[in-house]
């Protein structure tokens, strides 16, 4: 039997590499997208450059104006509490079904993910431990086997993390963070749903709050507002 080689074009290949920067902070919410600088800096035309931006929108993530081109569409507080409220209503569901469906080998990849979490210490909260984190909610998801709920919660958190800048995330809350998980994969190894669901519900609001504070600390200092 010959597998049939997945095959890449331009456009994939600067769609990845345009998330990459975002995600990397090398380009921030509100910078403008120039062509020419992504294509040269990516070593590849402006067309596909331009296609992979017309995807980025689509997925909501970047916004283009008449005449203006491409800006990394930023997070309104708004928008924060709305995604935090769907991500609570689906981890919930998802959380729920992984106690019902889930085997030996699916909390082994659990605990995996749990440790490579536990086990990065950054002296702040880097982009590596966004991974992580986000790595740990989508095995929860994946467990579920179902593969809406996850793209659905992908998509959600590519939202958070390329659309929100977590420098000032506050260190304190990481550290709770890192506890939770551990008490969340325990209750869902004991097979607690409710105990399960109210941690998770309380882990997601707990982010929620600080993920806000985040925005609301970028925006006084873009306003040029100094305590």
């Amino acid at each position: 039997m010959v597998v049939k080689k997945e095959t890449f074009t331009y456009t994939d290949e600067a769609f990845r590499s345009i998330k990459q920067l975002i995600l990397n902070q090398e380009v921030v919410p509100g910078q403008k997208l120039i062509y020419d600088d992504l294509a040269k800096r990516l070593k590849m035309s402006r067309t596909p450059v331009i296609n992979a931006l017309n995807r980025l929108e689509q997925l909501g993530l970047v916004v283009s104006e008449s005449n203006r081109g491409y800006t990394v569409k930023p997070m309104e507080t708004a928008e924060a509490w709305e995604t935090f409220d769907f991500r609570e209503a689906i981890e919930i569901y998802a959380v729920e079904q992984v106690i019902l469906k889930s085997n030996g080998s699916d909390m082994d990849a659990l605990e995996e993910k749990l440790l490579a979490y536990e086990d990065y210490k950054p002296n702040y909260y880097d982009r590596k431990k966004i991974f992580l984190d986000a790595g740990f909610h989508l095995q929860i998801a994946e467990m579920t086997g179902n593969s809406v709920l996850k793209w659905h919660l992908k998509l959600d958190l590519q939202h958070l993390y390329l659309r929100t800048n977590l420098n000032n995330y506050n260190l304190d809350r990481e550290k709770k963070a890192t506890a939770e998980h551990r008490q969340l994969f325990r209750k869902i190894k004991d097979k607690d749903v409710m105990g399960a669901v109210e941690l998770m519900k309380h882990h997601i609001r707990r982010d929620k709050e600080y993920t806000i504070a985040c925005l609301a600390e970028d925006k006084l200092a873009g306003e040029g507002i100094d305590f």
